[in-house]
């Protein structure tokens, strides 16, 4: 796999690159289509998913570890969601949990007033709904397959076509298998791309700000080099030496200020709309869950929620098989409430001080803060400039935009450190379990998703892989049903085997 991956990487991005205003266009149908057309099937992966998730929490096969029945936990609990959160949200819980609720906010998705209460209240409702539940089970349904296969079958591969192999056999060592990886290529280094474009611009403004240097194409770029020098030091120390203590790193730091924007804030209203926020989803959550507005034809699912689930989907794979790698000595439920549980409320954490502490900033009259709502588009607003005069309202400004700056920073390293091990482990042949790819081969990952990001942001590539990943979310969803059956399959074939072996031992 490791040429294979490697020149479809290589190639596929010149392509886009050299052709990137009719490859967006193409892309930007597909992508209309998939989500007008079949949007309802990413809903009913999500949704469905999430109750098989519960059952295989709570039912017959939650005792069950990955690896032998006395395995226990390679990595203590806090390290080990520590790893999976960083890994699985990055950069992103901080720039929209600061300036998601504002998309709903200037367009509410349901039909009330904009910039009225009820449009707060939707918008709390709905930013909560997009980053909680549903969506961390779809990386649950990656994980569970993959672990499987991983640490219960012994597979000397951790690759996303091995966790097909209960349902496809031996067409995964062939075309069919490749194409499946290439796929879950694709989605990963899309997912990287998203995750620069996010934070790269989010951690520029934090530095302007911070050190008065220009805001612009210069910076981007020092940061960038700057962000591929610490995740190919990171990522070249292994697991535990590199990925683990920055992601122990993150989580400190995350509390910390979190903690602090709590404190310092408004505190009662923070606690009080982050409350009625959580129930307003929950009492809704099914409708939220299926809505496609066929009728009124609003867009809103389509272009929120269906994005959202195809964007979860497309990252999901590397996710599955990251969090699978950590996971050994587990068992199904505790990877399940991690995972689903402790993603969920993570983010509902970060989103509820974020989004509470800059929804008050607006209530309260701040300029800085309202300034940013005159916009013709709701999508428009200028995110890095809402996180920016949200850090200038609180107390010690200039010690929080450090402790923000380095917070932001190590989370995208975290989160490139992480995509450039899973994707050599992917790449090598006869990984053992807790076995490690040659340090050549993560650094060279982490070089070409450091060079292949730096040159999508100087030639526009990047909303080019942004549509690309989305668009390959929708046979990955296929892909990953296949993973779910195949596990499924061999779960009952050992559950058999371990009942005939009962009757065959009585006397």
């Amino acid at each position: 796999m490791f040429w294979t991956a490697l020149v479809f990487l290589l190639v596929s991005s010149a392509v886009l690159v050299i052709y990137r205003e009719a490859s967006l266009e193409v892309l930007q149908k597909v992508l209309s289509f998939l989500t007008k057309e079949f949007g309802a099937f990413f809903l009913w992966f999500a949704f469905l998913g999430m109750i098989w998730l519960g059952w295989m929490a709570w039912g017959p096969y939650g005792g069950k570890r990955f690896g032998t029945p006395d395995s226990r936990p390679d990595y203590s609990t806090l390290s080990w969601f520590g790893m999976l959160f960083c890994a699985g949200i990055g950069s992103n819980l901080l720039y929209f949990g600061t300036m998601e609720w504002m998309w709903y906010y200037l367009s509410p998705p349901v039909a009330v007033g904009a910039q009225s209460p009820d449009a707060a209240a939707w918008a709390g409702a709905y930013s909560f709904f997009h980053w909680g539940i549903s969506a961390w089970a779809i990386y649950g349904m990656a994980t569970l397959p993959i672990a499987y296969v991983l640490h219960v079958k012994r597979s000397p591969e951790l690759r996303l076509s091995t966790a097909c192999r209960g349902l496809l056999g031996d067409r995964i060592d062939g075309a069919l298998g490749k194409a499946i990886d290439v796929l879950f290529i694709f989605g990963l280094v899309g997912g990287v791309g998203t995750s620069l474009g996010v934070g790269i611009p989010m951690v520029s403004a934090v530095a302007s700000r911070l050190f008065g240097v220009t805001q612009g194409f210069g910076l981007d770029v020092a940061l960038i080099c700057a962000l591929t020098a610490v995740f190919s030091v990171s990522v070249s120390m292994g697991l535990d030496k590199g990925i683990k203590r920055l992601s122990d790193l993150n989580v400190g730091l995350a509390i910390g200020l979190l903690t602090f924007i709590l404190l310092v804030g408004s505190t009662g209203f923070i606690l009080n709309y982050a409350t009625d926020s959580l129930g307003l989803m929950l009492q809704n959550f099914v409708r939220m869950s299926l809505r496609t507005d066929p009728v009124s034809e609003s867009g809103f699912a389509q272009n929120f929620t269906v994005f959202y689930w195809a964007w979860w989907v497309a990252w999901a794979p590397f996710m599955g098989l990251f969090v699978a790698r950590i996971s050994g000595g587990r068992t199904i439920r505790q990877v399940v409430l991690g995972v689903v549980g402790g993603g969920s409320v993570g983010c509902w954490t970060g989103f509820a001080i974020l989004g509470g502490s800059a929804l008050d900033l607006v209530r309260q009259g701040r300029e800085s803060m309202t300034s940013l709502l005159n916009v013709e588009e709701a999508t428009s607003v200028d995110g890095p400039a809402a996180v920016v005069a949200l850090l200038e309202s609180l107390p010690f400004t200039e010690v929080v935009l450090v402790v923000f700056f380095v917070l932001a920073f190590v989370f995208v390293a975290t989160s490139l450190d992480s995509a450039a091990f899973t994707l050599s482990a992917a790449a090598s042949a006869d990984l053992p379990v807790d076995g490690q790819p040659p340090r050549w081969h993560r650094l060279l990952w982490a070089l070409v998703l450091g060079g292949s990001a730096l040159t999508l942001m100087y030639l526009g590539g990047l909303k080019v892989l942004q549509a690309a990943s989305v668009v390959v979310g929708f046979p990955l969803m296929w892909v990953m049903i296949i993973a779910i059956v195949s596990l499924m399959r061999g779960l009952r074939e050992e559950q058999k085997g371990e009942v005939d072996s009962a009757r065959d031992e009585r006397p």
